[in-house]
């Protein structure tokens, strides 16, 4: 006889179990693409040199701003300067001719005197805003501070030598304001007489 199996044993079903797949940690960051990375810092260094360049041509700018400005203060106080001179220049002249004249005469001392400190005080005017008379007298004649206006022939002197001065010039700085009206020494042409003289061709 088979032995029946107990049936008050309880029968158990064999399930399969799976482990679960582990859940990512929420407060974990992901980590970014390492290209993405490059290419975003690259574009912020294009940003940063763009502004840098910007900054740099701004700087520039004002600086070229700046500079025009100053030339063009410098170049309009010349300018009144200059005008201001050009109308006091002919009263020096008059005071010297008539320094001149009294000093040929020897007549009225006094009128001399305060003429000659009207000159002097003219002259240190003049010195203060860099205005010098230009030498010419003894010197080589030089274009671009004298103006001819005369040539005398003469042996007393070498050719191209001024020997008088009509009218003084002045220079503002090394800027010529007037030249010297001159008069220049040229040598004699002496000619040699061939009269009486046979000359063979």
């Amino acid at each position: 006889m088979q032995e029946r199996p107990d049936m008050d044993e309880p029968i158990t079903e064999a399930t399969a179990t799976e482990s679960p797949a582990e859940e990512p940690n929420a407060g974990e960051e992901v980590s970014q693409d390492p290209q993405a990375m490059q290419a975003r810092m690259r574009e912020m260094e294009r940003a940063l040199e763009e502004q840098k360049n910007l900054y740099l041509r701004t700087l520039a700018d004002f600086q070229n701003y700046r500079r025009r400005q100053q030339e063009e203060m410098e170049r309009s106080r010349l300018h009144l300067l200059e005008s201001l001179m050009e109308e006091l220049l002919p009263i020096l002249d008059n005071f010297e001719r008539a320094l001149q004249a009294a000093e040929a005469t020897r007549e009225l001392e006094p009128l001399l005197e305060g003429v000659r400190l009207t000159a002097r005080q003219i002259k240190n005017l003049l010195a203060r805003y860099d205005i010098h008379p230009i030498e010419a007298v003894g010197r080589p004649f030089d274009p671009n501070l004298h103006e001819a206006i005369q040539r005398i022939e003469t042996d007393e002197y070498e050719d191209g030598i001024v020997i008088d001065e009509v009218e003084r010039g002045y220079r503002i700085g090394e800027r010529v304001l007037r030249p010297s009206r001159v008069i220049v020494a040229r040598r004699p042409e002496h000619h040699v007489s061939t009269e009486g003289i046979d000359v063979e061709v």
